[in-house]
């Protein structure tokens, strides 16, 4: 019975640490979005703070978000994010916008990714 309980709690565990991951993509996903679209609309005197906005949160969140998932993806993110300056092209950061939007569809959870 003992053993029960444990693979109970275990799976329990597992899922609620599934749900968590799951937010916290989401919420990365959305953050990130937010802030590579206004990147890309603002003129040239605000353009510098926006991208530099975008840099601080990616590099707050980069080892974590890299922990959770393949890096495939996230590697060719990361140095777009990198290599983008305000004098960069919005195409750069188009560029960003799109691998990330192709990052959150093989992260979250759909039919489609779990079989």
């Amino acid at each position: 019975m003992k053993r029960l309980w444990f693979a109970a709690v275990f799976l329990l565990l597992c899922i609620g640490l599934c749900f968590a991951e799951q937010h916290y993509i989401n919420k990365f996903y959305n953050e990130m979005s937010t802030k590579l679209d206004t990147a890309i609309v603002c003129a040239e005197p605000d353009k510098e703070a926006a991208v530099k906005s975008v840099k601080e949160y990616w590099d707050k969140n980069n080892n974590l978000i890299f922990t959770f998932t393949n890096h495939g993806v996230l590697d060719e993110l990361s140095a777009l994010i990198r290599s983008a300056d305000s004098k960069s092209p919005n195409d750069d950061l188009r560029k960003a916008r799109a691998t990330l939007e192709v990052f959150y569809e093989n992260q979250k959870i759909t039919f489609a990714n779990i079989f």
